[in-house]
This record gives C-alpha cells, structure tokens and sequence, in this order.
C-alpha cells in the first residue's frame, strides 16, 4: 500500500471545533498542498463542522476519528485489574483527556510516512513540510523543556528522574519507528501504573525505549510575548487564559488568527460562543524581559564553577548590549506597528503575581549590580559585593541556590 506522505494531527473537543478550523485554515495558508492528509481527532464534532473542515483542507484528504473520555478510560482499564476512577483526577480536570489523543500518531504510521501532532492553540508563522526532510534517522521529534522527569513523575525509574522531559506541543512522527503500536500500548500501560501526564509519559516511553529523538529548538515553541522569540516557526499560546480566542492582548498582537477564524466563519462552522475572558497574562514575563532580572540570572547560573566566573564579566556585557539593542528594536517596531506596543503592566490580570518577582533574588541581584554600575567610581561595586551577600543570606531561607563564598 502506498503510503501518504506527510499527514498533520489535530485534536479538540466539540466546543473547540472553531479552533480547530482556524488552525486548519491556517495550516492550509502556509503550507499550501504539502499537506496530503489531515487526522483530526474529536469529540463529538457535528456534521456540519465535519463538512465546513472538509471544504477547508481543500485538496487534501481529512480523516475523522472520535475519542471520547469513555474511549480513553477504556484504553487506560486495559491495562488495569481494578476498573481506573478518574472522577477526580487532579490531572483531567486541569486539562482533558483529549491531551492523550496526540499519541494517535502513532497509529497512523501504518498509512503515512510522517505524522506531524500540533495543539490546538499554535498559530503557523511559517511552514512546517521541512520537518519532514529534517527527520533523517530519527524516529520522533519534539521540543525539550527544563523540567526534570522526576517533578511531573515521582514513580519514575531512578535512572530517569533527572533528565529533562519532552514536550508534547508539536510531536513529529516518523515511520522508522519500530513498532510503534507497541509504542501506543507504552504510552496506556505506564500512564494506568504510573500517573496521568502525557508530557511525562512520553518523555519515559523515549528513555526507556532509547529512541532517537531529533530536539526541535526554540521556533518551535514562539511564545506570545513577541519580544521573547528570534524568528519563530510558530507561536504557542499556552494556558488556558492566554489564548488567540479569549485574551485581549494576545488576539491584538496575533491579529492574523482572526483572519484563519474568518476562513471557518465563512466556510458556515460553528462560531466562538464564549468570548473573551481575559485581558492580559503573563505578567511575570514582562519582569522577566527587564535587564534586572536578566543579569541576576545569568550571574546565579554562571557564578557556580571557575569557568563561569572567568566568563561572567563578558556574558553581562553582552546581555546589557543585547538588552539595549532590543529596546531600539521594540521603539522601532512599535512605530510602525502600534498594535504590537504593551499595555502598561498594571492593566495585567496578574499584575500582583508580576510584581513579586521583583522580590526574586535573581531581579533584586541584577537590579543591585545595576546600581554599582552607576556609582563604581564611588566604590560601587564594593557595596554591590555586600549586597550580594546580605540577599544570598536572605535567600537561603527561600532555598535559593548559593553564588557567593
């Protein structure tokens, strides 16, 4: 049987099936007709919604697939001698068992050569057919986060639990993967004896199976805070507050999602019914972007070995130039684009969350070396050393690592 050549997995529920639509719309913009299939994983999405999906993808074939919680729960029960209760669990009520649909992927080797899973809140800012080509002789590719396998999985194997998890935003699949139903029932069996985490599980399947897994770098994951990203491939708008859809902020900066929206509107799917329901987010990042916070970092991971120490004082130089430069690009930009300027940080949801980190060690340090910088020749950087000192005291009893002997 021939296969397809590249197909794109795409999941939600059935209040979701707009977003889909517009995700689809834009897959189609971008990636013109590289698409030959798209699997799209639902529950309960209507005829009509099926039929507006259909007259989207155009001249590429859609495949429909249900996965409802009963579906999931069964997969899971498989596994089990007891029947799983997840009335409860902590996991699906903060997500839905849809998480665990992008695993489909791995079904769907059988009949494609390359699966690509995308969540349902990324906007293409380019096109994605290039993963295909980039695969080589790995079998998966993913994005890798900072967080150890040990945090999202305590029952982990030992051997594991300090290596940092893949994330599951954007799962390339390749069918040189051996086995991959094999893989599908790795995936059901560790979440019913473990935990439910599809991040965490994932990451487990790739280490104890040791399978080669390309890393997909920082594009992959643009972030909404378009200050933040170097050329993105696309932007993810994670959390459930801060999304195209419901944030103010993030659908004025993102405006093109609402032309994608406009597509399905126009094609008679199902509407958005609930509206926006935040402002803005992510205030935290906002402190984060400050040249307080930035140096503070970098001093705190560099001051650590010898090595690092001989290398800060050039490493804050480039950040502090890095850092001017920047703010010139964002006055540039933001004349020529006024709607990419930031609101004024106190119009944030979570102005008060943003505020305490400048209560960190990290900004209180950056912030502390900043003001030496200005009086050095009145002996600044003697009293940034005392100070330095005075805030590694203070944040030992926060757990905060040590810098300064």
């Amino acid at each position: 049987m021939k296969k397809y050549p590249l197909g794109i997995l795409l999941c939600a529920t059935c209040d979701s099936a707009f977003v889909i639509g517009a995700l689809l719309a834009n897959i189609k913009a971008k990636c013109a007709d590289k698409v030959d299939i798209f699997y799209l994983i639902h529950d309960g999405f209507s005829k009509s919604d099926k039929k507006a999906l259909k007259q989207i993808a155009g001249t590429s074939e859609v495949k429909f697939e249900a996965f409802t919680k009963e579906d999931f729960i069964t997969k899971l029960n498989t596994y089990r001698k007891t029947p799983i209760n997840l009335r409860n669990d902590s996991f699906l009520n903060r997500w839905t068992h849809m998480v665990y649909a992008c695993f489909e992927g791995l079904k769907y080797l059988q009949e494609c050569e390359c699966v690509i899973y995308l969540d349902f809140d990324i906007l293409l800012l380019h096109e994605i057919g290039h993963l295909k080509h980039l695969m080589g002789d790995y079998v998966l590719a993913a994005n890798r986060g900072k967080n150890k396998l040990k945090a999202s999985l305590p029952s982990a194997p030992q051997e594991f639990a300090n290596l940092e998890i893949y994330r599951t935003g954007i799962i390339v699949f390749n069918d040189t993967l051996e086995s991959p139903l094999e893989c599908y029932d790795f995936i059901y069996s560790q979440s019913a004896k473990h935990a439910l985490n599809d991040q965490a599980i994932f990451s487990l399947l790739i280490f104890e199976k040791k399978l080669k897994t390309k890393v997909l770098d920082n594009r992959y994951c643009g972030s909404v805070l378009w200050r933040k990203n170097q050329n993105p491939i696309l932007i993810h708008a994670y959390g459930s507050k801060n999304r195209f859809w419901n944030n103010h902020l993030c659908n004025q900066i993102w405006q093109e999602w609402n032309l994608y929206y406009k597509q399905w509107l126009d094609a008679s799917g199902s509407p958005n019914t609930k509206g926006f329901i935040a402002n803005t987010t992510y205030g935290y990042e906002r402190i984060r972007y400050h040249l307080s916070y930035k140096l503070g970092y970098a001093i705190i991971q560099n001051y650590k070995t010898l090595w690092g120490c001989l290398k800060l004082p050039f490493i804050l130089a480039f950040i502090a130039l890095k850092h001017r430069q920047e703010a010139r690009f964002y006055a540039h930009i933001i004349a020529k684009s006024p709607h990419l300027k930031l609101p004024p940080l106190k119009s944030y949801d979570d102005y008060k969350s943003a505020i305490y980190e400048k209560q960190t060690f990290s900004y209180r340090l950056g912030a502390s070396l900043i003001q030496a910088c200005k009086t050095i020749h009145k002996g600044g950087m003697i009293e940034f050393y005392k100070q330095a000192k005075k805030l590694q005291k203070e944040s030992r009893e926060k757990n905060a690592p040590k810098i300064l002997s």
